[in-house]
């Protein structure tokens, strides 16, 4: 009895000093510059892209459940399929107004493009949450809002990028039940093959030896410094205007994103989704994107669109022409 005391307690003591070198590791270790702002995805070229038209709705918020009111845009349509779709990283609801007010104007759906805490207009500290996990919690909100005003139609959950990433996540989580379908633009999952050299071809620049430091000590139940920066985007300075997040803490970019067993999340989408990838896609893969996603159901489809990239998939023509064809063909 003694000797497995005294083992226990060595395992105890070996953790904690592993915690601890980890943790000053992490709080004295200079971040690197931000990268360059290589125009990796094309912001200067909207070739092939649909001009945005009509209104831009006003700003308005709904209220999380630990009052922070977070913001979110709205646009009405006379169809009852409700569209709550997530931006990529860096961006915030915005960006999306030509995908929304195609489908708005086209009685397709009603559309919500929230700002996710942490970014534009939303939250107390911008590139950041209070836990991993926040923002499925947000978009739990945020559908009970939707509700709240009386809107009962059945709801898609999309997202471009790390927004599809994040629709991915709460597909297998708690929220599991939020949506009865998907619509997946080119989303990000870490460590799939998608995911081009794990860098999303330039666009992100992941400090991989605080990440890792963060992971052992979350392994070990030590949280404390999840809120360090862990990764930063590589947005071109002549296309910014102080909405964007150039950063994201640890708890901020793991919320954003399926869990590590992405498999699990993949399969709790089930046979109700649309995948959409260019095949001129800077990030990712879009081959890999057809072995990944089961195709059995009749609105289960992986659809990849020559001559569309990373940018081009919510604002290409053929890109706004596959949703409104997938949005008309749900039951």
């Amino acid at each position: 009895m003694k000797r497995q005391i005294r083992r226990i307690g060595a395992i105890g003591c070996t953790i904690a000093a592993i915690g601890l070198v980890t943790a000053l590791y992490l709080t004295t270790r200079p971040l690197p510059p931000i990268p360059e702002g290589r125009d990796v995805f094309g912001f200067a070229s909207d070739t092939g892209t649909r001009a945005p038209t009509g209104p831009v709705p006003a700003i308005d918020r709904y209220p999380a459940r630990d009052g922070e009111q977070l913001a979110f845009q709205f646009y009405d349509s006379t169809g009852e399929v409700i569209l709550v779709f997530v931006h990529g990283s860096s961006y915030h609801g915005a960006a999306y107004h030509t995908l929304a007010r195609e489908l708005s104007d086209a009685g397709v759906a009603k559309v919500y493009l929230p700002n996710m805490r942490g970014h534009h207009l939303s939250g107390q500290r911008r590139g950041d949450v209070d836990y991993i996990g926040q923002l499925e919690d947000d978009l739990a909100d945020l559908v009970a809002y939707i509700r709240g005003r009386g809107q009962r139609g059945p709801l898609v959950l999309g997202g471009h990028s790390s927004g599809g990433g994040l629709a991915i996540r709460v597909a297998g989580g708690e929220h599991g039940d939020l949506a009865s379908a998907y619509l997946l633009l080119s989303p990000v999952i870490p460590l799939a093959p998608t995911t081009r050299g794990g860098d999303a071809g330039g666009w992100t620049h992941l400090h991989r030896s605080r990440l890792f430091g963060l992971l052992v000590l979350n392994a070990v139940g030590i949280t404390g410094l999840n809120g360090l920066p862990i990764i930063q985007f590589n947005k071109p300075e002549a296309f910014r205007d102080g909405t964007e997040t150039l950063g994201y803490s640890y708890r901020l970019n793991t919320s954003f994103h399926p869990r590590y067993d992405y498999a699990a999340d993949i399969e709790a989408v089930g046979d109700r989704f649309l995948l959409l990838v260019g095949d001129d896609d800077q990030a990712n893969d879009p081959v890999a994107y057809e072995a990944m996603f089961p195709q059995s159901g009749a609105e289960a489809r992986v659809i990849r669109l020559p001559g569309v990239d990373h940018l081009g998939v919510f604002s290409a023509p053929s890109a706004l022409s596959a949703v409104q064809d997938w949005f008309r063909a749900l039951p």
